[in-house]
């Protein structure tokens, strides 16, 4: 067998691999009259024009780090008892909450929304292995840095201040509407991460711009943030 003969046989095997294991999001269930939002806007999406002057697209690998051990961070400090923060006093301790692993697949999904560079919720989102939760956040600042990614998760943490203890056995309806980034963050049975970032200068502001996907989703009516 030539070199050349070899190279085709890898080349054609690495085809039939990448075919395998793509996903057709267009096979995947989505809320009636909605589309999936890598159907829409594709699998190589850039930075929409609404973006105005982009200055980076997507989180570095050290952002990626700071993202995972914020989130995961914070969960030990509820998990522990150590968030005192809430409505009727401080939040309980969990026993079934895990640390969360980076998910390639979630990042890119919210990588794609990100690039739109829209502030309301992807209409699905969902990946072949579960339905997907959503956080956004964004800050601005005039100066000339970009406000950094662990400032936006804790806007999401700050939340906590607004939820009342007694709602982790059951989340009510009133219970997402000031403060579903907290509980999407603390949801227990939510281990895996993927997050999409824009930087991007508009209206005289630089802006920083986050999505984080999680899955397997949380904020479930009626169910259970956690176990106490």
């Amino acid at each position: 067998m030539t070199k050349i003969d070899l190279l085709a046989r890898v080349f054609v095997i690495a085809t039939i691999i990448a075919l395998a294991t793509a996903v057709d999001y267009y096979k995947l269930k989505c809320p009636p009259k909605t589309k999936h939002t890598m159907c829409i806007y594709g699998t190589n999406s850039h930075p929409s024009r609404n973006c105005g002057v982009v200055k980076g697209s997507g989180p570095t690998d050290q952002e990626k780090r700071e993202i995972l051990k914020e989130h995961n961070d914070y969960g030990h400090k509820v998990a522990s008892g150590e968030e005192k923060r809430g409505v009727n006093g401080g939040q309980p301790a969990a026993k079934n909450m895990e640390d969360m692993t980076w998910d390639d697949e979630l990042a890119k999904v919210a990588q794609t929304w990100a690039n739109q560079c829209t502030i309301n919720h992807d209409k699905c989102r969902s990946v072949s292995r579960f339905s997907v939760g959503q956080n956004l956040a964004s800050k601005s600042t005039t100066g000339n840095d970009f406000p950094p990614v662990v400032e936006l998760i804790q806007l999401w943490e700050n939340e906590v201040s607004d939820f009342d203890k007694n709602n982790i056995k059951s989340l009510p309806a009133s219970g997402i509407s000031k403060t579903g980034h907290y509980t999407q963050m603390v949801w227990a049975k939510s281990n895996k991460l993927g997050c999409g970032s824009i930087k991007h200068h508009k209206d005289g502001w630089n802006k920083h711009f986050l999505v984080c996907n999680y899955g397997p989703s949380g904020n479930y009516l009626g169910q259970s943030v956690y176990e106490v």
